[in-house]
């Protein structure tokens, strides 16, 4: 799964020392210049959002209640200028939902524009 399937959660951890659960979204897409990357983008955070807010997350990993949610953004290319943009916007209101929003890339290998 990755981002383009805006209905579904692509995976899920948990860190039970750290009390918290990821909510992680493979986003191996190319930044365009016509939002489109940007819309789907938003699309899929909505489900996630809609997954905590419903108590899905609840049902699903009974385990983590009263764990701290993060919302991790695993990107394969470097975002653009309107992508951090929506990042910083994005990170606030979620914030303000008491869930955390990380994004970057690959821990190991960083984004695919460093390797060219």
């Amino acid at each position: 799964m990755s981002v383009v399937d805006t209905d579904s959660i692509d995976a899920i951890g948990m860190e039970k020392e750290e009390k918290r659960v990821f909510l992680s979204i493979i986003d191996p897409l190319v930044w365009d210049h016509d939002d489109v990357h940007l819309f789907t983008l938003q699309e899929k955070i909505n489900t996630y959002l809609y997954f905590i807010e419903s108590g899905e997350l609840s049902k699903v990993l009974p385990d983590a209640i009263g764990f701290d949610v993060a919302i991790e953004l695993i990107l394969k290319h470097m975002p653009s200028d309107q992508a951090v943009t929506f990042f910083d916007k994005t990170t606030q209101i979620l914030l303000d939902k008491g869930i955390i929003f990380v994004f970057g890339p690959d821990k190991n290998t960083g984004y695919a524009e460093q390797h060219s």
